[in-house]
């Protein structure tokens, strides 16, 4: 009979195992590679089956090392935020340990079904309640939730390294050690909300920060086309000036004209002049960098979007294939632009060449800025993504055969 109860609690630990790394992913993801799943897997099963008993030296600390390795090793991140996640899910376990092996006279198959069941649950609840995939938080509030998160791992290790183990503890300091494991178990759910609360206004934070860069360059694109209309308003002006000038600064009156930025003049692609404005003035950059630019345009009228977001999405999108291509030789760089409005769906799809050693494009991940200045760029991709979610909408990111894709749709209001 413990032989069966014995290999009956191996079982489930892989399960319980399992259930606790698919709990993490929704807080970290995983780095590819299957090695690095099989030295996670293996990581959370050895602390989850390790026995915790109070003044039993021997267990906590290998164990700690080897999952806080495993962690630091297979998952994306910071180094802070690894750390720290890390630790959160290494303290709840140790702790669950701790009540679980403490507890006086339960059986072993009861002890065997709890833990299940609590993997289990623990994992619905993270699925349920874990902030956005794409959360993101500052090193500062970082170490904030590192520093949190040592409380309750020092209330653990104080539990089980200090005590004498040669040493027969009173029922009432047993009970008070199993509170405070219980303790440590509901820091957990602390922590988590921390996380939450701080991750939502982190983004509420970047997303004025982004509307009002967004405002910015949608105004200082009105300014522009401002003073083209100005400029052709004047001309007759401009006309009686230059039959009034001597020769000698004609030339240089009608140089300064043409230097003009007002001059350029904005191409008709499409039935939104939102659109057209941006284009045209991104053709002008892209002829200036030797970029060819594609561009398949199918927007009968204006779109039913604020133009501030109409002008962002283009004009961010259109930027981060400029920028890659400036990384290429001169004959190889070029935009394909496709956009169209038809059937109460509008979508755009956007294409450029990368360069081969380029790390930082991966696949549904928006890449990093590669500017010096990373804190007042790098939001373009976040900028699309967090107005194409505010319309409804879905944003996709591949790179296929040397090249990055952009691709978006948002319903027609």
């Amino acid at each position: 009979m413990d032989a069966a109860i014995y290999v009956l609690n191996q079982l489930t630990v892989f399960p319980a195992g399992y259930f606790a790394m698919k709990s993490s992913e929704y807080l970290l993801p995983i780095k590819e590679g299957l090695w690095r799943r099989i030295l996670l897997i293996s990581a959370y099963m050895v602390i989850i089956s390790v026995v915790i008993f109070i003044g039993d030296r021997g267990n906590l600390p290998p164990a700690t090392i080897l999952f806080m390795a495993a962690v630091m090793i297979c998952y994306r991140g910071s180094k802070i935020q690894r750390f720290t996640i890390g630790l959160m899910f290494c303290n709840t376990m140790l702790a669950f340990n701790g009540f679980y092996d403490n507890l006086s006279s339960p059986h072993w198959g009861t002890r065997i079904i709890i833990r299940l069941i609590f993997w289990a649950i623990f994992y619905i609840l993270i699925k349920r309640f874990a902030p956005p995939k794409d959360y993101e938080l500052s090193p500062v509030l970082w170490r904030l939730i590192l520093f949190l998160t040592a409380l309750p791992m020092g209330i653990t290790c104080a539990l089980v390294m200090i005590p004498d183990p040669h040493y027969t503890f009173p029922y009432f300091i047993v009970v008070t050690s199993l509170v405070c494991f219980v303790i440590c178990l509901v820091a957990f759910i602390g922590l988590m909300w921390t996380i939450i609360v701080l991750a939502k206004q982190q983004q509420l934070e970047q997303e004025v920060m982004m509307g009002d860069m967004n405002k910015k360059y949608y105004e200082a694109m009105e300014q522009q086309q401002f003073e083209v209309r100005r400029l052709r308003h004047d001309l007759a002006n401009h006309l009686q000036t230059l039959s009034t000038l001597p020769a000698s600064e004609r030339d240089a009156y009608v140089a300064e004209l043409i230097k003009s930025p007002a001059m350029g003049s904005t191409l008709h692609y499409c039935g939104d002049n939102t659109v057209n404005a941006v284009i045209s003035a991104k053709v002008s950059l892209t002829e200036q960098e030797s970029i060819g630019l594609e561009s398949e345009v199918d927007i009968a009228q204006e779109l039913p979007y604020d133009k501030v977001d109409v002008c962002a999405l283009f004009a961010n999108a259109l930027d981060n294939a400029i920028e890659a291509c400036r990384k290429l030789p001169v004959g190889q760089r070029w935009i394909q632009l496709k956009a169209r409005a038809q059937k109460g769906l509008f979508a755009v799809k956007i294409a450029n060449p990368i360069p081969k050693d380029d790390t930082q494009v991966a696949d549904s991940i928006l890449p990093g800025t590669t500017k010096t200045d990373k804190i007042s760029h790098g939001y373009g991709l976040k900028s699309i993504k967090e107005i194409v979610s505010r319309h409804g909408g879905s944003m996709e990111i591949k790179t296929k055969d040397g090249q990055f894709q952009l691709f978006l749709y948002m319903p027609l209001d």
